[in-house]
């Protein structure tokens, strides 16, 4: 459908008036929506959230050694896109993926402020997590009987299992 109003670009916004009982509707290209006042207001959305973060987290976030983010601000910039760290902090947007190991240690600090930590692990499904801890707790059992049995070669197959279960249940 072309713009109701230039009849060149293609409409891509759908404006629609109430006015007592009478709806007129009038689909616009961008660029006359843009010139009658409308505008898309999710365009502005990645913005938004970076300055939630930054607001949220604010002067509150500190390093491993105590000090606030703002103390520790040494002058680094990303090597690639000439980023730096208050740039970052003022609109909550890294410029590259340089950028995360440039500040590698910041950002670690601000995803254990945000998340709890900075390591993802995951969702996990109670009952599975429980179940695995049954397994582990039945696994042990076993391998105290093998112990005390002196079925070393039986005890070691049973401690094999207990850290495999231990590697992937973490």
């Amino acid at each position: 459908m072309l713009c109701e109003k230039c009849y060149q670009r293609e409409a891509v916004v759908k404006f629609t008036q109430v006015i007592g009982n009478e709806k007129n509707t009038l689909n616009l290209c961008k660029l006359c929506a843009e010139q009658q006042g409308l505008s898309n207001p999710l365009v502005d959305i990645s913005k938004v959230f970076g300055k939630i973060i930054i607001a949220i987290l604010g002067e509150h976030l500190t390093s491993q050694t105590g000090e606030s983010i703002k103390e520790i601000e040494d002058g680094t910039v990303c090597g690639r896109c000439g980023l730096s760290w208050s740039d970052f902090k003022r609109t909550g947007r890294l410029g590259c993926p340089q950028c995360y190991d440039t500040y590698i240690d910041k950002l670690k600090t601000l995803l254990r402020r945000l998340h709890g930590s900075n390591k993802h692990i995951g969702k996990k499904i109670q009952k599975e997590t429980e179940q695995v801890k049954e397994s582990l707790e039945t696994l042990k059992r076993k391998l105290k009987r093998a112990i005390e049995n002196e079925e070393y070669e039986t005890a070691a197959e049973i401690r094999d299992r207990i850290r495999e279960c231990t590697r992937s249940s973490s």
